[in-house]
């Protein structure tokens, strides 16, 4: 899913933590006050699947109730299974203004958990023999094309291992708070213009776009909708009969909107179906846990052979760039994670998704050797997938102790308190610099006494934590106040890597995560590039109920420090590119596994009208300084090429009527929205507005007049 984000369409179809979330410090053991955080695991019979798990409920309602206070979520649904039943159910919080709790039937967006039903679908089709995992796309998606002539080598299984090496996600337009129908044609036309970050099979790198494309060849092969397939061979057998697709607005009390200070919110609209937009319930997911857990088999009705189970199951990343085993994100077809690190600590093996919209997150565990399966989903934008992830993971852990399975619950980690040791100057010359990954930049600098310091690059500026990091007898960096955080690098395929190793789940177990790779200054800017520098770039092809309007501006940045680099600054999903290249492409630059290089993108300047505008796969942007701007009188503005809306600078006074527009929008000087409306605007006193947008197709005139 797209990973969320305050003013733009959210980049977690899907799933990675701000910076601040990761250096924060580890779930405290008190959040979770009704588990033994002593004594080993041991295993043990598993007894009778009718014992009730008194205690694992008590620990689920308790750990509910503090995810809502923590997190200010509306409302959160949870579900645990074994093979064949729902063990419990509850859901928590409210879902109007009245305090109206959510029912068993109450509806949650699951994000990116909405992958896995796009694996099951496909592994449907491989056992019927209409589909082959090592075929290439192109045998069932025929129209699908790239500029990089690699993309005939992408195969249906590295779209669900994330090794396709697509640039990453589209986001254009993949929000809205209406349905919109035309996202699949649009992914296809912007992968027509965009290269290949890596070469196909090579590395594994978290893609929504994989998962769009291979919803595109189930329809392409079966000839039916997505939602109609998946509805009639996957759902229907399983009485999934509460899990949908936002492509008509869902009766209300259907579903769980978020409330805040009070006020209902409207329902989101992702319109990507097979990478992120499904609405379920734990319920019905449990039912294709069961299935999952039983081979493929739902009382009596084979869904899947056990196989393809198995192989949906399987790591598959064990022959691909993987300088670091990052355990958080070991993809198998449809699982983020093959075994989930949280219950492998404790010796259980599981398969994990995690999801994040931008109200929802989701978490889906499911362990088939000890038959229990977990889902936890919230409503509320400061939850995350993450917190989902780890209260079911707990769940989980807490009935294998009930059940006789575990002796206790694992541990709780303490800090880290190894011997120091004074850094050698080829020591701190191989960590310090700085390090760019997507969405994130990174710099190691060192104090004096060998100690390090983290900083962050934020609007153009960089900025240096608190904290210090000194060197220790493992060979790490360790925060020297908590003792639970750690930065060293690795190198992989000549490329020199900053690794974050931080204590996971309620802090019982250590995971490593790479967080950027450390390039070296390179050539001075040429003067193309610098006249981009400061401009305004501003979207065309977001359609007038995108969300991405709350934020519709881009900068081109440099990087103090690093020269030779820049930073595409699109709001929630800054882009590192490099520019040296010509003056008509900042390549994209940096390559990493999992999901620091996820979601890139080159930056093309193409020419519209005499004027350079810059695409970004299917996002066209255009220079705010170059808008027409209305003057009294009548000022025809003309729909561009490829272009869904056009900006027109405003007077400071007057009435402004517009004729032939499908929609308008204005946003002031600092480019804030500050009113829309459909159709065409009628007598609109400008107020604060400095630019007014008006909607038509590519070609239409739209006529601006100023009274």
């Amino acid at each position: 899913m797209p990973r969320p984000s305050a003013s733009r369409v959210p980049r977690a179809v899907l799933v990675v933590a701000t910076v601040a979330t990761l250096l924060a410090a580890p779930a405290a053991a008190a959040a979770y006050p009704s588990v033994a955080l002593t004594g080993a695991p041991a295993a043990q019979g598993v007894l009778a699947a009718s014992r009730s798990y008194p205690a694992t409920i008590a620990l689920g309602r308790t750990l509910a109730a503090q995810a809502l206070k923590d997190s200010g979520a509306s409302s959160v649904s949870i579900a645990l299974t074994d093979g064949t039943r729902v063990l419990w159910h509850q859901a928590f919080g409210a879902v109007d203004a009245a305090g109206t709790k959510p029912a068993e039937q109450t509806m949650y967006g699951l994000g990116s958990v909405s992958k896995t039903l796009v694996a099951v679908a496909v592994m449907r089709l491989v056992d019927a023999g209409k589909v082959f995992l090592d075929s290439p796309v192109v045998d069932y998606v025929t129209d699908f094309s790239m500029a990089s002539p690699e993309y005939r080598r992408i195969t249906v299984r590295m779209l669900l291992d994330h090794t396709a090496g697509l640039p990453g996600s589209d986001y254009a337009n993949a929000m809205t708070t209406a349905p919109y129908d035309g996202y699949e044609d649009q992914l296809l036309r912007g992968l027509r213009t965009e290269r290949l970050k890596t070469t196909p099979g090579a590395m594994s790198v978290y893609c929504n776009d994989c998962y769009t494309l291979a919803q595109i060849a189930i329809e392409r092969v079966t000839g039916r909708t997505y939602e109609d397939y998946v509805t009639d061979e996957v759902l229907t057998p399983l009485g999934m009969t509460h899990t949908k697709w936002p492509t008509a607005a869902f009766p209300a009390g259907s579903y769980a909107p978020t409330v805040v200070e009070g006020v209902v919110q409207g329902q989101e609209y992702l319109n990507l179906p097979g990478s992120g937009s499904a609405y379920s319930t734990p319920v019905d997911m449990s039912h294709l846990a069961m299935m999952l857990m039983n081979g493929g088999v739902y009382r009596g009705t084979r869904i899947l052979t056990a196989a393809s189970v198995a192989e949906m199951g399987r790591d598959q990343i064990g022959t691909t760039l993987d300088p670091v085993q990052a355990n958080e994100y070991r993809y198998g077809l449809g699982w983020d994670t093959v075994p989930e690190p949280g219950l492998a600590a404790a010796g259980v093996f599981a398969w994990a998704k995690g999801g994040d919209a931008n109200v929802y997150h989701a978490g889906f565990t499911v362990a088939p050797k000890a038959k229990l399966a977990a889902t936890v989903q919230f409503a509320g934008t400061s939850a995350s997938s993450t917190s989902a992830q780890t209260l079911g993971q707990t769940l989980i852990l807490r009935a294998l102790v009930e059940r006789g399975d575990l002796r206790a619950m694992p541990q709780v980690l303490g800090p880290v308190r190894l011997p120091a040791r004074k850094p050698t100057a080829t020591q701190l010359a191989a960590i310090t610099g700085m390090y760019l990954a997507g969405g994130s930049a990174f710099r190691i600098t060192s104090r004096p006494d060998g100690s390090l310091i983290f900083g962050r690059f934020l609007e153009g500026e960089w900025a240096d934590g608190p904290a210090s990091f000194t060197l220790r007898s493992d060979g790490r960096f360790w925060d020297t106040k908590t003792g639970s955080k750690a930065f060293s690098t690795v190198t992989g395929w000549g490329r020199h890597y900053l690794v974050l190793r931080q204590s996971a789940g309620y802090g019982h177990y250590r995971t490593d995560m790479i967080l950027g790779e450390r390039l070296a200054p390179g050539a001075p800017l040429s003067a193309a590039w610098k006249a981009r520098l400061g401009k305004a770039w501003v979207f065309v092809t977001e359609v007038s109920t995108s969300l991405g309007w709350a934020s519709p501006g881009m900068r081109l940045r440099e990087i103090p420090g690093l020269p030779g680099y820049l930073y595409a600054d699109v709001p929630g999903n800054p882009v590192p590119v490099d520019p040296s290249t010509s003056d008509s492409l900042g390549a994209m630059t940096v390559v990493i596994p999992a999901m620091q290089g996820r979601d890139l993108n080159d930056v093309d300047v193409v020419k519209v009208g005499g004027r350079e505008w810059l695409r970004m796969g299917s996002t066209l942007r255009r220079p705010l300084d170059g808008a027409p701007t209305a003057t009294k009188g009548d000022t025809t503005v003309t729909i561009a090429d490829g272009a869904l809306a056009e900006w027109v600078g405003l007077p400071a006074t007057g009435k402004v009527t517009t004729s032939g527009a499908a929609a308008w929008s204005t946003f002031d000087a600092d480019l804030v929205p500050v009113a829309s409306g459909p159709g065409d605007a009628s007598a609109l006193a400008p107020g604060d507005a400095r630019y007014l947008v008006v909607f038509a197709a590519a070609g239409k005139k739209v006529i601006v007049t100023v009274e």
